[in-house]
């Protein structure tokens, strides 16, 4: 798409693998529906020493965007570096039709990610925490479905037959992102909490802590690493932070992982409103950064170690196109490649991870791989400004194209859906048409995916973002706006071109 990526990806090759390899090493760390008021770097007052430490070392992107701001799309995207759309899922499937893009996005045998390029480029490769990615198929024999199903809710996490059952999970967990490119996978949550016993329904961050620090250790020192971090916070349960037994995890009772952290009424005593839960989840995650980093340095690691810190999405708008859904905190540090204390508003989106991040690695993506974002690199170096003109992002039955200065988002229905009878609002806030029954044929009753706290039903909306910030205001039937109307129409048309999905009358076919 040339008119939409107007400069190349760099020349990307793989290195003859030396034991001085100087490439550096990657540490990816994932948040959960977060909001970026939640950060001081954001101009939150919530105790994040940690992260905003990593803001002071590096850069802050106040523009950076999720392609799918919903958990399983997102990091799809940062894995595969394709948008959701070209997931080959069966839920997806045909690949020319309109796809209601939400958590279906799961990763299945022909997924190729970045993870396997890294690792055929020399990298020791790793995840621990949440993993989402998995399709939940009931009829795959030993799948963790088929276990965490038939424990009861009361189970007790310390029956030998319970750990037993839970070890099992790690175990068919580890094999399949081996599959997916991940030398190590350990201390892993399969999915949402509510998948587990109710005595393990809880956040537990020292056990994700644990699984980062013992990779970390364990790392051949002649090899990079790739390390994928994924925080259950601030995701629902959204409760205390002392509400759950540190001693309970996902794989039942266990005490390998204490001891890192300090204790839960130690970071409780740091925040300014104890009874906050969002200030407190965050104050939890941010010293269990803090151990990650701190790590980093003991090992002699930190100056030659890119860490991406990110959310898949901000809570307020959760599954929508909204500012308040889709504009994601994201940090970036790299001693003596990118500038201490920068901030940019050069729009980036998810997709470029997985083209920077196989840049900087000097490896190659897999074969068939469609890279739909561009490499950061040149603006952490200072050498662009403006990386792309637009950013294409996509949600349940909306597509839309997000610029400097606007936005544009596009409601269109499946013809399935239409086939049916059902017959879609064409305005209206979305909480009063979802009282009335409007949704009633689409899943979890909104547009966008899943039930909305904001939002229009308008078909096509046009928000001029420097002006309107919040998105309250649709330009899209102001006739002073018809130009920039038309050239996003066009924008967006270029994207579906690409994709070759339908999506009403931009559908290429």
């Amino acid at each position: 798409m040339k008119s939409i990526y107007h400069f190349p990806l760099f020349f990307i090759f793989l290195l003859p693998l030396f034991s001085n390899d100087s490439r550096p090493n990657i540490l990816i760390l994932i948040s959960d529906d977060q909001n970026k008021e939640y950060m001081g770097t954001y101009g939150g007052n919530f105790t994040t020493p940690h992260l905003d430490r990593l803001a002071s070392e590096g850069i802050t992107h106040d523009r950076a965007y999720s392609n799918a701001a919903l958990c399983v799309p997102t990091r799809y995207i940062c894995l595969t570096g394709q948008y959701a759309s070209r997931s080959k899922h069966p839920l997806y499937q045909p690949s020319t039709s309109q796809a209601a893009i939400a958590n279906g996005t799961f990763f299945i045998p022909e997924t190729k990610t970045i993870a396997q390029s890294l690792r055929a480029a020399g990298y020791y490769t790793g995840v621990t925490g949440k993993w989402h990615n998995m399709s939940h198929e009931k009829k795959i024999p030993g799948h963790p479905s088929n276990i965490t199903g038939s424990l009861p809710k009361n189970a007790d996490p310390k029956n030998p037959e319970v750990i037993s059952q839970l070890k099992k999970v790690q175990e068919f967990m580890a094999k399949e992102l081996d599959s997916y490119g991940f030398d190590s996978a350990a201390y892993l949550t399969d999915g949402n909490l509510s998948y587990y016993p109710d005595a393990l329904a809880h956040h537990n961050i020292e056990y994700t802590v644990k699984g980062a620090v013992d990779f970390l250790e364990k790392a051949p020192k002649k090899k990079p690493f790739f390390l994928w971090t994924a925080f259950t916070t601030t995701h629902g349960p959204r409760e205390p932070i002392q509400s759950g037994d540190v001693r309970m995890t996902p794989e039942g009772y266990t005490e390998k992982h204490l001891g890192l952290m300090p204790s839960r009424k130690e970071i409780l005593a740091t925040c300014k409103k104890k009874s906050h839960t969002m200030e407190t989840t965050m104050a939890w995650m941010d010293a269990g950064i803090g151990v990650i980093l701190n790590k980093l340095e003991q090992l002699g690691q930190a100056d030659n170690t890119l860490v991406i810190f990110l959310a898949d999405q901000q809570n307020t708008g959760k599954s929508t196109p909204y500012e308040c859904g889709v504009n994601i905190p994201f940090l970036a540090k790299w001693p003596d490649v990118i500038k201490a204390n920068s901030r940019s508003e050069t729009l980036i989106d998810t997709a470029d991870m997985a083209a920077t991040i196989l840049n900087v690695a000097k490896a190659k993506p897999m074969e068939g791989v469609h890279l739909d974002g561009l490499n950061i690199l040149p603006v952490w170096q200072g050498k662009k400004s403006v990386l792309k003109k637009t950013i294409f992002t996509e949600m349940g039955q909306t597509k839309g194209v997000i610029t400097k200065n606007w936005k544009y988002i596009a409601i269109r229905y499946e013809p399935k859906l239409l086939e049916k009878g059902f017959n879609p609002p064409r305005g209206g806030k979305i909480k009063d048409l979802a009282k009335a029954g409007a949704f009633k044929m689409l899943r979890n009753s909104s547009p966008f995916g899943q039930a909305k706290r904001i939002g229009f039903a308008d078909p096509d909306q046009l928000y001029d973002l420097r002006s309107d910030p919040l998105e309250k205001k649709n330009l899209a039937k102001n006739p002073e706006n018809k130009r920039y109307l038309e050239e996003m129409k066009s924008e967006l048309s270029l994207y579906i071109k690409d994709l070759g999905r339908d999506f009403g009358e931009f559908d290429p076919l």
